[in-house]
């Protein structure tokens, strides 16, 4: 062989040797740096069940849970679903729990709470108006009864922000985190045949304190930003203050923020840039107006 044919031959070994190294970088690189998309739903339809003595009346959450679904696993979203009977306190609790640990740096991961809403007695002092908002899962009585029900079953905001934290910590500053609540925080549970409310005006007291709605006039708010930290955006239903009726659509009952976070995730593919979500949320509500009269959508973010 002579000296040029071994030479270019060398150096041909050496270009690929050369492509290869890159086209192995190039994908490592995609490997590690794709994002992960995850999701955590409860949704509870049938609260009329031996658990509570039947003191709650039936919503349509599973139906915002089914809706949703295959919405986000068409974008390639792993999701983790409690319906009905399977989202108690003990499952919800623990199936986050499990969910926080299997969280890693860059994700984006979507929280999604569509269950009954109640005010509950405010007992660390951090509430202005003395209320803390709970989450009702499907064993949550609604009265307090000493040595019966004392609230532990109640999934306070409190106990949701501890799981916040930590998401927000695990995904850093490369992800981002999204809390969805279909559910209201006061309001009435009786008004009318037509009408399903996703609450009660009804507050858990331990205290025999009466809750007294006040009128908030503020639909978004300032949440704690870091640089260690995922940014975050809350979507909730309505205030405080206000109840959440849920909108029928082609025979079937819906809550109006799931409904429309559907819609706008039929276009628009979840990503970190969270004010994108909220203008298509906006337009939905807007082309279609299924968002019931006298409430508002709440924001709450980081950024």
């Amino acid at each position: 062989m002579s000296k040029n044919i071994r030479m270019f031959a060398t150096n041909t070994n050496t270009m690929r040797v050369r492509l290869l190294a890159i086209f192995t970088a190039i994908l490592l690189s995609s490997f590690v740096y794709a994002q992960r998309k995850r999701a955590f739903m409860v949704g509870i339809s049938h609260y009329d069940t031996a658990l509570t003595g039947y003191q709650w009346n039936n919503i349509n959450g599973v139906e915002d849970v089914n809706l949703l679904t295959p919405v986000l696993k068409k974008q390639g979203f792993v999701i983790t679903a409690l319906l009905n009977e399977q989202a108690t306190f003990d499952n919800i609790t623990r199936q986050l729990s499990m969910f926080v640990d299997k969280t890693k740096k860059g994700d984006i991961a979507y929280l999604h709470f569509s269950t009954h809403g109640q005010p509950i007695e405010d007992l660390n002092g951090d509430e202005d108006d003395g209320w803390d908002e709970a989450i009702v899962p499907i064993d949550a009585f609604k009265m307090y009864k000493k040595g019966t029900y004392e609230g532990k079953r109640h999934f306070i905001d409190d106990q949701l922000n501890q799981y916040v934290k930590k998401l927000r910590e695990k995904i850093g500053n490369t992800g981002f985190l999204y809390v969805v609540i279909d559910a209201c925080h006061a309001g009435t549970s009786s008004r009318g045949h037509d009408d399903v409310v996703r609450g009660t005006n009804v507050g858990f007291t331990y205290n025999n304190k009466v809750f007294k709605p006040t009128t908030q006039k503020k639909s978004h708010y300032k949440i704690d930003a870091s640089t260690k930290q995922a940014n975050v955006l809350f979507l909730e239903a309505c205030r405080p203050d206000q109840i959440n009726s849920e909108i029928k659509i082609g025979g079937k009952r819906y809550g109006p923020l799931s409904y429309n976070i559907a819609q706008a995730l039929s276009t628009y593919k979840l990503t970190t840039d969270a004010d994108e979500l909220l203008k298509h949320i906006k337009a939905s509500i807007m082309k279609d107006g299924h968002w019931p009269n006298n409430q508002n959508l709440v924001t709450e973010t980081s950024y």
